[in-house]
C-alpha cells in the first residue's frame, strides 16, 4: 500500500485529498518514482507534488487531549511539521496545503462532564507534576498540545500545575477512517495508516512489536465519486468546527493557532467512467453529538457499515472468512450464530492478533483493555457453542523462535508456543468467494457505532476468489493449500495451525496458530464504568 500511495500521489495532476488517523510526514518514502526523484519520506513527497502545482487537504485525526495527550500531540506534531514546509514553500505555492486537525463532534454531555470533573482534575494534577518530576521544558511539551493549554499554568517555582476553571470538554469518539482520494480518479481505502510503525512486508521478520499485518484496497471508477463526496461532507462540516475548537482552546491564553488558508470544498470533480464488472458501494459509519444531559458519547447516525456486515454474514452458504483486530461487537456474534443455524454447512474461520497491541507489547492492564477482552471472549465463547468445530479462531506468529527481546513480551501474550506474535490490524470480511468487506472499521462498538469509518462493499465473484486464495496462500506459505476450496479450508487450517504449534518455529508452514482463548480469558474483566462503545 504505502508505495502504491506514493505513486499515486506523485502522479497527482490536480487534487490530493487524505483523511488518517494517523500521518506521520516523516514515514519513509518506499516507491521507486519517489526514490528516483530523491525524495526520502513523506514530506518531501507532499512538497514535491505542491510544487507541481498540486492541491494538497489533509484531514488528519486529533485525539483526546487529556486522556490521550500523547495522541493528541502526535496529530498537532504532523500538523506544525507541515505548516513549516508549506511556510519554506515559495509565496504562491503556500496556499496549496490546508490541514484540519479535528475532534470528533461525539463529545460528552455537560452532565457527565460535571460528574467527572474531580476525576479528570486529579489525572491533570498528575500529569502536569510527571512533567515537573522529569524536569521537563513546559514550553516544548506544550507547543503540541494545545488542548491542553487552558488547563495550565506555571507556578512562581516554574513548575506547570493544574489551571482550575470549567469541567474540560472531553472527547471518546475518533476519525478512525483511513484513506486518500487522488484527482478524483483513484482512491485508496482500508485499514493502513501512513505511519513507520505500521510498516511491514509479507515476511514480517521485523521484532513482534513492529510487525504489522493490514490491507487498504485501490478503487477506480465511478465509485471514487463517491469516496470524494465522503470527503468533501467531512471537511466542510468539519471546517468551522476546527475554527472553533481552536479558539476555545487558545481563548484566555498567551497562544494562538494558525490554522489558514483554509477553505471549504465547493466544486465537486466529474465521476470517473467504468472500470471492470465488479460492483462497489461505499460504506460509512457516521455518529452526531447527543444533546443528551448525561451523553456519554455519540449517538449512531449512519451505521451503513454495521448493515453491511448483518447482510453478508445473513448470506453466507459455505464460508465466512474474517480478518479483525476486535470481535467485541455483541449483536455480530449474534449475526453469525444466527446463520450457522440456517446453515449446516456453514463455516466460519477468523484471524486475529493474540492480543491487543498496547496489552502484547506495551503490557497495558488498564480496565478498558481487560473489558474489551472480556466482551471478545464472551463473543467467541458463543461462537464456540453454537458452531462447534465449524469454527476455526487463529492467530499469526513468526516462523521464528522468539528473540530475548521477545521474550519480554510472553507474560503479555506478545509471543505464543515460541515465536514472536504477528500484529494483526486488518478489517476484512469475505462470504462465499463473491462478496468482500474492506474498511477501517473493525467490529466493535467503537467502529459500528461511534467512529467515522470509511470502506467499500466489492462483489465480484472471480475477483474476490483470486484475492482469497491469494490472501490465504500468503499467510498459509503455500500457494496449493491457499487455493483451497471453501469447503475444505477450514480443515486446512484447522491442520496447518495444529501441526504448527508441535513444530519448532523455523520449521512450521506459514504464520498460523491457533489464537491462546484461555490466556485471554484470564486476563479479561468486565468493568461497569467502561461504555462497551469505548472499546
Amino acid at each position: 500500500m504505502y508505495p502504491d500511495l506514493e505513486r499515486q500521489v506523485l502522479a497527482a495532476t490536480s487534487e490530493v485529498w487524505l483523511a488518517f488517523r494517523i500521518f506521520d510526514p516523516d514515514t519513509k518514502a518506499r516507491s521507486d518514482e519517489a526514490k528516483s526523484l530523491g525524495l526520502a519520506d513523506w514530506t518531501a513527497v507532499l512538497r514535491h507534488v505542491i510544487g507541481r502545482g498540486v492541491n494538497v487537504r489533509l484531514l488528519l485525526t486529533d485525539f483526546e487531549p487529556i486522556m490521550a495527550d500523547e495522541l493528541h500531540s502526535g496529530s498537532w506534531a504532523t500538523f506544525g511539521a507541515l505548516r513549516a514546509m508549506a511556510t519554506a514553500l515559495p509565496e504562491d505555492q503556500q496556499g496549496r496545503l490546508q490541514i484540519i486537525v479535528i475532534q470528533h463532534e461525539g463529545e460528552l454531555g455537560f452532565g457527565m462532564r460535571q460528574l467527572l470533573r474531580i476525576a479528570v482534575g486529579f489525572h491533570l494534577r498528575g500529569l502536569f507534576r510527571k512533567i515537573a518530576d522529569a524536569g521537563q521544558d513546559v514550553t516544548e511539551y506544550m507547543r503540541d498540545r494545545p488542548g491542553l493549554w487552558r488547563h495550565h499554568r506555571v507556578n512562581s517555582a516554574g513548575r506547570p500545575v493544574h489551571r482550575l476553571g470549567h469541567a474540560p470538554r472531553l472527547w471518546p469518539a475518533t476519525y478512525h477512517q483511513k484513506f486518500a482520494v487522488i484527482d478524483c480518479r483513484v482512491a485508496i481505502i482500508g485499514g493502513l495508516d501512513v505511519d513507520e510503525r505500521r510498516w511491514d512486508d509479507r515476511r514480517h521478520r521485523q521484532r513482534a512489536d513492529r510487525t504489522w499485518h493490514d490491507l487498504s484496497v485501490r478503487l477506480e471508477g465511478p465509485a471514487v465519486a463517491d469516496a470524494a463526496a465522503h470527503f468533501s461532507d467531512c471537511w466542510n462540516r468539519e471546517l468551522p468546527r476546527f475554527r472553533a475548537i481552536a479558539e476555545h482552546w487558545t481563548n484566555g491564553t498567551d497562544r494562538d493557532l494558525a490554522l489558514d488558508p483554509l477553505e471549504a470544498i465547493t466544486r465537486m470533480p466529474s465521476p470517473p467512467a467504468a472500470i471492470g464488472d465488479a460492483i462497489v458501494q461505499t460504506v460509512r459509519t457516521v455518529s452526531r453529538r447527543s444533546k443528551k444531559l448525561f451523553a456519554i458519547g455519540p449517538r449512531p447516525d449512519v451505521m451503513e457499515i454495521a448493515e453491511a456486515h448483518r447482510r453478508l454474514i445473513g448470506s453466507a452458504e459455505q464460508l465466512i472468512y474474517i480478518e479483525a483486530q476486535f470481535l467485541r461487537y455483541r449483536e455480530a456474534a449474534k449475526w453469525i450464530v444466527a446463520r450457522a443455524h440456517e446453515c449446516p454447512a456453514l463455516r466460519v474461520i477468523l484471524v486475529m492478533p493474540n492480543a491487543p497491541e498496547e496489552v502484547a507489547y506495551d503490557g497495558d492492564q488498564r480496565a478498558p483493555h481487560r473489558h474489551g477482552e472480556w466482551l471478545q471472549t464472551q463473543a467467541l465463547a458463543s461462537l464456540r457453542r453454537a458452531l462447534g468445530p465449524r469454527l476455526g479462531v487463529f492467530a499469526l506468529a513468526k516462523p521464528a523462535k522468539a528473540t530475548a527481546e521477545e521474550k519480554e513480551f510472553t507474560a503479555d501474550r506478545g509471543t505464543a508456543f515460541g515465536a514472536g506474535t504477528v500484529y494483526v490490524h486488518a478489517k476484512l470480511l469475505i462470504v462465499d468467494d463473491a462478496r468482500a468487506l474492506v474498511s477501517s472499521a473493525n467490529i466493535n462498538g467503537r467502529s459500528l457505532r461511534w467512529d467515522t469509518e470509511f470502506g467499500i462493499l466489492w462483489e465480484d465473484p472471480a475477483g474476490v476468489a483470486a484475492f482469497r486464495r491469494k490472501a490465504w496462500s500468503q499467510l498459509l506459505a503455500s500457494e496449493a493449500d491457499g487455493c483451497t476450496g471453501l469447503g475444505d479450508g477450514l480443515r486446512i487450517w484447522q491442520r496447518i495451525a495444529e501441526a504448527n504449534i508441535g513444530l519448532p518455529p523455523p520449521e512450521r508452514q506459514g504464520f498460523i496458530i491457533p489464537l491462546q482463548v484461555r490466556r485471554a480469558r484470564r486476563f479479561a474483566r468486565p468493568s461497569w464504568f467502561v461504555p462497551d462503545d469505548l472499546v
